[in-house]
């Protein structure tokens, strides 16, 4: 039982105390890559802690510290021994209910958010067959609107989308701006990474952590592809080109557009210049997101090692 109170501390602890300060941490805005690790790394952590702390409940795992042959029996012992007492019987059985349900509800909310993001885009490409008009030099489809948008469909070879309005109000450094920000959100897989955490905020949307990393995530995608277009086109080229498309707020939920309503602090952000992160605080915060990830499994697996190293199987 000791692991799983560990487990259970440590999510409830990341859960409350990690959101904050990972949205106070400065070094987020210049590494947002490492900063979508870090909101992945947590969101994982705590669901992993939860589960394991369950199964840590339901079979000790102690018991695999030994030999298989001697694993498979201490099992079925422990298994007997605590079924025998109905108390015990019924915390196991509550501790497996428990794993087995957040698992399948969070196999369940990942799958169908990917499966509406997947038919929206196919709806919306049936709806561009129609409307569009496929501009070979930029390799771009065009739509005729009187706003300016710029956006992107999810999926390979998706297809980036201008208005007519946003191709006369863009020069030709703010259109390879627009662009280069378009195929870093193509190229980042970032409709996955979006998807995905809008599928966690669903699978528990009562814990406010899921939808904080579903913003963050969101928010940081579009810095990625900011940064990625100040390589090909310049800061104060890229800042232009944003405020040129902000006035447009009427893009779809699933597609990535390059204007948002967060389009004046990313200018502000690139007008800022700070510095990229040194090579060793980029290193120090990676394994840290992995840790945290990998923590839960070393809790949950500590005294089987234990048990391995002094070649003893402890029995309940």
């Amino acid at each position: 039982m000791t692991a799983a109170v560990l487990l259970t501390v440590y999510a409830l602890v990341l859960a409350a105390v990690a959101p904050a300060a990972l949205q106070r941490a400065s070094w987020v805005e210049r590494a947002p890559r490492l900063g979508i690790l870090a909101w992945q790394s947590l969101s994982i952590a705590v669901v992993a802690a939860v589960v394991l702390a369950g199964l840590t409940v339901a079979v000790p795992a102690s018991a695999w510290g030994a030999d298989l042959a001697q694993a498979l029996n201490a099992c079925v012992m422990m298994l007997r021994d605590s079924y025998a007492s109905p108390q015990d019987a019924l915390t196991i059985t509550a501790a497996l209910l428990a794993s087995a349900a957040i698992t399948a509800r969070l196999i369940y909310s990942l799958g169908a958010e990917l499966l509406r993001t997947w038919s929206e885009r196919r709806r919306h490409l049936a709806v561009l067959r129609m409307v569009a008009r496929r501009e070979e030099r930029l390799g771009v489809l065009v739509v005729d609107h009187d706003a300016a948008i710029a956006y992107c469909l999810p999926g390979r070879g998706g297809p980036i989308v201008l208005s007519t309005r946003a191709l006369a109000a863009l020069d030709g450094r703010r259109l390879a701006a627009v662009l280069a920000h378009e195929r870093a959100h193509l190229h980042g897989h970032h409709h996955v990474l979006t998807a995905t955490a809008r599928g966690m905020r669903r699978a528990f949307p009562f814990v406010a952590l899921f939808a904080t990393a579903e913003q963050e995530i969101a928010r940081l995608a579009e810095l990625v592809a900011d940064d990625a277009a100040v390589h090909a086109a310049g800061r104060l080229t890229v800042a232009d080109a944003l405020l040129t498309m902000a006035d447009d707020q009427n893009t779809p939920a699933s597609v990535l557009a390059a204007a948002t309503h967060r389009t004046g602090q990313r200018v502000r952000r690139l007008l800022a210049r700070t510095p990229p992160l040194r090579a060793i605080a980029s290193l120090s915060i990676g394994v840290s997101a992995r840790a945290a990830m990998a923590a839960p499994i070393v809790v949950a697996a500590l005294p089987a090692l234990l048990a391995s190293v002094m070649d003893c199987c402890r029995m309940r």
